[in-house]
């Protein structure tokens, strides 16, 4: 049954079916493709109508990842009642097996949903089903079993330690100066009322030392009449008794007597006479070469002026360099095959040279072919394959790129010529495929009437129909 998908079809709007790889028992046609966006080539799987869900369920598992695969899924459609797969470059193997449903899984183990008792189930206990009141668990993480009474201990207040009594100074009294304190006196009463299960405190030796009635310089006399001092005030000094309110001013002190703590203005002085000598010699400089300048200037003009009447008039007319040519954009105007056989070996290139129009048509979706070979040298039949891109005439060549379709590796040397011969040809670059397209910069002024393009050794080709070596080329321009 014939596939409505075939050789020449748009997929997608974008991919361009371009070969026919093989077809499977059931129907399965893996296809060779171009991306017409992108310009690569893509691999497409076109699925029998049984199979279509099959290749469907696995792109969506391949996709997220559910099941492992080697192709790079690009994209997946339907059309004309098939559905089929573009992906990346890959074997046919690994596309066949997408047709090939995933096997459900047997006896998956589902999680049961509470999920809380899981360490019971680890040290022997079988789960709990649902989760069950369980006593309060302190911060320590060691659970109290249920028996356990809690002990409430919001109720419970921690008492704090009685503060120590600080020494102070005793009240300035008659009382306090004659009657020493005893050391028992000083204990806090909370302290007094502490278990007698405490062992007593032995009193130790007061490390206050009182002060004597000298040290205080004034007296209570409503404890104490009988005592006398000569610095009460009944006793002031006679010397100063008769001295009145009046007192005699401090003497102010004048800022020029006052030299300790006069401003020092030393430095101000020197720092403004230095800037002044500074700045005068800047304007004597300066006034000498402004006069300079002046002098120079209208010596140079008239010396020019002198040279200027004085010149030959026959000198005035300097001859202008001749001006360049501008430079003739290259145009192609045909490609031919010179590619020479051995003796008496087929030229197996003329089958395809009607297709030599493809590889400069402006179309990347077109191609010129070669033959496929057994190895990178020709399989022995020829030293290599040249193309002769003539140009409609003598352009100035600046860049030569070359689009290819499902080649990699291989050696090209791309040479000038003024007549369509590698005799006597100039190399202006050369290199090998590592993506579909490869474009040589040429150095400048390079000119010519003829750009050969010599391939000495093969790309491998990906997919390939017999053997792994030849050419697509799909377009060649010369900028």
């Amino acid at each position: 049954m014939p596939q409505p998908i075939d050789v020449g079809s748009i997929l997608g709007g974008r991919y361009k079916v371009t070969g026919r790889i093989l077809a499977s028992a059931e129907d399965d046609v893996i296809l060779d493709g171009l991306d017409q966006v992108l310009n690569r080539p893509v691999s497409i799987l076109v699925s029998a109508v049984e199979n279509s869900a099959n290749l469907t369920q696995s792109s969506r598992e391949v996709a997220i990842g559910t099941r492992a695969s080697n192709v790079s899924i690009l994209d997946l459609g339907v059309q004309d009642n098939s559905t089929y797969l573009i992906a990346a470059r890959t074997t046919p193997a690994d596309l066949l097996d997408l047709v090939v449903p995933t096997e459900p899984p047997e006896d998956v183990y589902q999680e049961p949903f509470f999920t809380d008792t899981l360490s019971t189930e680890i040290f022997g206990k079988a789960r709990d089903t649902a989760p069950a009141g369980g006593a309060y668990v302190y911060d320590d993480n060691s659970p109290v079993p249920p028996s356990a009474a809690v002990p409430n201990v919001s109720k419970e207040r921690v008492q704090p330690a009685p503060a120590q009594p600080k020494a102070s100074r005793p009240p300035r009294t008659a009382a306090v100066r004659s009657t020493p304190i005893p050391a028992a006196a000083v204990v806090p009463p909370l302290a007094a009322a502490a278990p007698a299960a405490a062992a007593p405190v032995a009193p130790a030796e007061a490390k206050v030392t009182l002060w004597d009635e000298d040290d205080y310089g004034f007296i209570n006399e409503d404890h104490d009449d009988n005592y006398t001092d000569s610095r009460r005030p009944g006793t002031f000094p006679a010397e100063l008794r008769g001295a009145g309110n009046h007192y005699a001013e401090p003497e102010l002190l004048d800022d020029e007597d006052d030299e300790e703590n006069a401003p020092r203005t030393g430095g101000r002085l020197l720092t403004g006479a230095i800037v002044a000598v500074l700045l005068i010699g800047a304007l004597v400089f300066a006034f000498q070469h402004i006069g300079t300048l002046f002098d120079g200037s209208s010596n140079q003009a008239g010396d020019t002026t002198t040279a200027a009447t004085t010149a030959d008039p026959t000198q005035e007319k300097t001859s202008e360099a001749p001006a360049e040519p501008a430079p003739v954009a290259p145009v192609t105007s045909n490609i031919t095959d010179i590619t020479a056989y051995a003796a008496g070996v087929q030229n197996y290139s003329e089958a395809y040279y009607p297709r030599l129009a493809d590889a400069f048509d402006g179309n990347k979706a077109t191609y010129w072919p070669t033959v496929e070979f057994s190895n990178a040298d020709f399989a022995n039949l020829t030293d290599g394959i040249n193309l002769v891109v003539e140009l409609a005439e003598e352009s100035t060549i600046s860049s030569v790129t070359i689009n290819q379709l499902a080649g990699t590796g291989g050696q090209f040397n791309i040479l000038t010529n003024s007549k369509p011969e590698v005799a006597g040809a100039t190399k202006i670059g050369g290199g090998s495929f590592s993506s579909p397209d490869f474009t040589l910069t040429a150095a400048p002024g390079v000119k010519a009437k003829y750009v050969i393009i010599s391939f000495t050794e093969l790309p491998k080709l990906q997919p390939f129909n017999t053997y792994p070596y030849g050419l697509k080329i799909t377009e060649i321009s010369v900028k």
